[in-house]
């Protein structure tokens, strides 16, 4: 295809933009002009509005998985959803569908939401900016030499001095924030970083950042200070008074508040010299990316509410770990993992955890891996059988149990031992069966009816060696080896492990967050998945008649189905006649 080929496509392109462009803005009013564009793939219009005439441009060419990119001239004044260099942001991509088929239409949908975005933001800048300073976070991201930092500390408001660390041996220099009396970070430790002052403030007001071409500098600082109370300026004085290796580089922290809740958070690096600022050193804005528990926890969808709960894991496998991880990404604050077991070789495919972890105690696995994963996390590891550690366990300061060791016999004399305790608790025993057949949840509480002893009775009620949950008929050898009996093992997968460890989770978070109104507080369940079978049927292995009712039957009648008759442990009641 020749050049001149490619530019009347080009062309053609933008034509059939613009007169799309026109149709939306005829429906609406809207004055449209064309403009000269800036190049042959763009176009570029002027709309006329309520507030001023919009000169605005758009990318005719772009792949059209997003919106094309649109901008405008940078505004005398910052406007919100406007960048520093005049890129309108006019839509965060979520959940949008978008017909590639259809690309004028959509570069005139674009244009459209542009100029609305717009006017809002002008009749935003004419009252207050309260929108702006909602946005200022973005604003601030886009400014000239903004250096990227990471902020380990509360933006609670609360006016005190951090400590600072800056990197500034990389391409692009990285600064960190944390408390005083906090442990500094693991990528400044490794790195030695030297501490630099730093100063969290909180102020009602702050004035307006720059826009294109002027740069921040010490006069932004300055018209800061101004602002600063009494309190405050005491330690603004910490911050720039005189040091040893003077004169010195150091960071101001401003929050302001957002109309739309929380808080914004920018910052500056400058330096510092004999009590004041020092004019002859650059002013570097700083984008704060923030690093706290309460924040990550909040954007990444985990519970605040369950920051205060304590679990306990008996059980680190492939299952257990799952459930370890599962809960901590959930937010629950406090886990104790108990397992006498190393991490070895044979778990690595079906385990959560690196091989670099191997020969390590599982439970010490899972608190140095998850730890660093998910901050705000705290995991006591256990390194001893379950029986040992109930022995000496109290209770009280936990909020839930989970059993994950897929031995009946163990489990069972756990159920019975724990029932009927001083303090109620949900106690969740779960496990897999072998190949595809599927996994397996029950839910108990330590007082009132319903164990796992239910689990184990016939179609009458009397007590039986064989799990009424079976999917698997009993007496079957289902374990195999590699190298031996030693390394006998029951073969399945990571997706069955990872879906029951996932199920068995959710089931003690249903149990220990807080009860919808109108649901029983209190009731035993039973949960189950069930898999395709063809693998065990491969290898020749029976199942039960449950195993194919089960894919037919709700969770509601299988929890009746197993807890709805007698059990001379908890005495559940007889069934409705």
């Amino acid at each position: 295809m020749t050049e001149s080929t490619i530019d009347a496509d080009d062309t053609s392109k933008v034509d059939a933009a613009f007169e799309a462009v026109k149709t939306v803005c005829n429906l609406g009013g809207i004055e449209v002009v064309r403009l000269e564009s800036p190049d042959t793939k763009s176009l570029g219009i002027e709309l006329t509005g309520a507030t001023c005439k919009w000169p605005l441009y758009v990318n005719c060419d772009e792949e059209l998985l997003r919106l094309p990119r649109v901008w405008t001239p940078p505004p005398v004044t910052p406007l919100a959803h406007v960048s520093y260099s005049g890129v309108v942001c006019v839509d965060d991509g979520q959940g949008l569908s978008l017909d590639p088929k259809q690309p004028a239409e959509i570069v005139a949908h674009t244009v459209l939401k542009a100029y609305h975005l717009l006017e809002h933001s002008s009749l935003d800048a004419t009252n207050g900016y309260t929108e702006f300073f909602n946005e200022l976070e973005g604003y601030w991201l886009h400014l000239p030499d903004s250096l990227r930092s990471r902020a380990y500390f509360e933006v609670d408001g609360n006016s005190r001095m951090i400590k600072g660390f800056l990197d500034s041996k990389l391409n692009k220099p990285i600064w960190y924030f944390v408390e005083r009396d906090e442990k500094v970070p693991w990528e400044v430790q490794d790195k030695k970083l030297a501490g630099h002052r730093a100063l969290y403030v909180h102020v009602d007001t702050l004035s307006l950042p720059p826009v294109k071409p002027d740069k921040l500098t010490t006069g932004f600082v300055d018209e800061v200070h101004q602002r600063l109370s009494r309190d405050q300026l005491k330690l603004w004085e910490e911050l720039v008074g005189p040091s040893k290796n003077s004169p010195k580089r150091v960071a101001l922290l401003v929050s302001v508040p957002r109309q739309a809740g929380g808080r914004s958070l920018v910052g500056v690096s400058f330096g510092a010299y004999r009590g004041g600022v020092d004019e002859r050193v650059t002013v570097a804005p700083l984008t704060m990316r923030r690093h706290t528990p309460n924040y990550m926890r909040a954007r990444g969808g985990a519970s605040l509410d369950l920051m205060g709960k304590h679990v306990a894991i008996l059980g680190a496998g492939a299952i257990g770990s799952v459930v370890v991880d599962t809960l901590a990404a959930t937010g629950i604050g406090k886990l104790t993992v108990v397992d006498h077991d190393e991490y070895s070789e044979d778990n690595v495919f079906r385990h959560l955890l690196q091989p670099l972890y191997i020969d390590l105690g599982k439970p010490i696995g899972l608190k140095l891996s998850l730890e660093r994963r998910y901050p705000g996390v705290e995991i006591t590891p256990v390194c001893t059988t379950a029986q040992e550690w109930l022995k000496t366990a109290d209770l009280r300061k936990y909020d839930g149990i989970v059993i994950a060791f897929g031995a009946p016999s163990i489990e069972r004399s756990l159920s019975r031992a724990l029932r009927n305790r001083r303090y109620e608790l949900p106690v969740v025993f779960t496990w897999l069966e072998a190949l595809d057949i599927g996994g397996h949840s029950i839910l108990m509480w330590t007082k009132g009816e319903g164990c796992l002893d239910c689990v184990y009775r016939d179609d009458d009620g009397h007590p039986s060696q064989v799990s009424r949950t079976s999917f698997l008929t009993p007496n079957q050898p289902v374990t195999r080896n590699l190298t031996g009996c030693a390394g006998a093992f029951v073969p399945f997968g990571p997706i069955q492990a990872r879906r029951t460890g996932l199920m068995a989770a959710e089931h003690i978070l249903s149990a220990i967050s807080v009860i919808p109104a109108g649901v029983a507080a209190h009731q035993p369940s039973y949960r189950f998945w069930v898999g395709d079978g063809s693998a065990a049927a491969q290898h020749g292995l029976h199942t039960t008649h449950w195993f194919q009712s089960a894919r037919t039957t709700f969770q509601d009648d299988a929890t009746q189905r197993i807890f709805g008759r007698p059990c001379m442990h908890c005495r559940t009641p007889q069934e409705p006649t």
